[in-house]
């Protein structure tokens, strides 16, 4: 009988080993080659009860009215994306261009006079000092000169990748249209090819799905209205100009793991230092520690509370995704567990014990 019991729990094992083999497959791979249509379908998922009550109030054919909402919200996408890439092009050449001005005008002047009142109280530190401050010149250069080197091989990487951005987005474009415009007839496609428990069960996991993803953006509003709320009393605190709009530009900036808030409140920190504003430089390092140390308490207990898992259990899952599948992974796995409990909680698999 043991022998019984340890022959089906290893099965057990190799099954679930196999299963979650595919989904990391498919997720890692086969997810990011068919992510224009994804995304398509998401979208045209999405639309269909806004587009269902309008074609119902003003009775115009619903392929005019999906074409209509999807221009409208690729209007405003394009906007926004333009609109923040503008800014964000303008304040890095704005801060480079400001740079040599900054190290001659402010930095140089006060380390010279640092100097000078040292060379005044030890005289005979006179040769070091002065080849400390060419050292020092030489380390600025390089360091800008460095940076101007590595942004525009960063902006031509990008030029390079643009070819292959534009036909990702003109896929993901044109699918939508087509998922939306066409969505009743390809779900009715579907539901020929599947057996009725089959699309009944498609039809839930697609529920759940949607509505796991809801909570989980919900979770994320809240952390980046907390995280603004922080950030735009620091501002003021500090004495930054329109701090609600710049707090909430930099909670959104935090929301992406690559980047963080530390994109932007470490190097306006650096040269709140450089150019002798202490208030600054300090403020923005003690915010940017709050923030962060706010940041990791808070994320996994409102993640979890909102998706139904224990903070322990959510941190767990968002450090094992990200580091398996980067940012992609850091958002999916804490839902993908979400959708086995709840399937596991009605019945439709077995996975852990009630």
């Amino acid at each position: 009988m043991n022998l019984e019991k340890q022959k089906a729990f290893i099965v057990h094992v190799l099954y679930y080993t196999i299963l979650l083999a595919l989904v990391y497959i498919v997720i890692k791979y086969i997810l990011p080659l068919l992510m224009p249509f994804v995304i398509g379908a998401i979208l045209a998922i999405s639309f269909r009860r806004l587009i269902d009550m309008i074609k119902a109030k003003t009775r115009i054919k619903r392929a005019f009215v999906a074409i209509f909402i999807l221009l409208v919200f690729y209007g405003i996408i394009g906007f926004f994306v333009f609109l923040i890439g503008f800014k964000i092009v303008n304040s890095i050449g704005d801060l480079f261009s400001r740079l040599p001005s900054l190290y001659k005008d402010s930095l140089l002047p006060a380390l010279q006079e640092s100097v000078d009142q040292i060379k005044n109280h030890f005289p005979g530190l006179e040769e070091p000092l002065d080849d400390f401050m060419n050292n020092i010149s030489k380390s600025i250069i390089s360091f800008l000169t460095n940076a101007s080197s590595t942004i525009a091989l960063t902006i031509t990487g990008i030029a390079g990748q643009l070819p292959s951005i534009l036909i990702k987005l003109i896929f993901t474009i044109v699918s939508s249209f087509f998922f939306t415009i066409d969505y009743y007839k390809i779900a009715d496609f579907l539901s020929r090819q599947l057996s009725g428990e089959r699309y009944e069960m498609l039809l839930k996991l697609k529920n759940k799905t949607f509505g796991t993803i809801g909570r989980f953006l919900r979770a994320y509003g809240a952390i980046i209205i907390i995280t603004c709320i922080e950030l735009s009393l620091g501002f003021r605190i500090i004495g930054i100009g329109h701090p609600l709009l710049i707090g909430f530009l930099v909670a959104v900036i935090d929301i992406m793991p690559i980047l963080g808030t530390g994109a932007v409140l470490l190097p306006w920190s650096a040269i709140g230092f450089i150019t002798g504003d202490i208030k600054i430089g300090l403020g923005m390092l003690i915010l940017y520690i709050i923030i962060t140390a706010v940041r990791q308490t808070i994320e996994p207990k409102i993640v979890g509370q909102q998706i139904g898992l224990h903070p322990i259990v959510t941190l767990l899952l968002m450090f094992i995704g990200a580091q398996l599948m980067g940012v992609l992974g850091l958002l999916l796995l804490p839902v993908l567990a979400t959708l086995l409990l709840q399937l596991n909680s009605d019945g439709t698999i077995s996975i852990l014990k009630k």
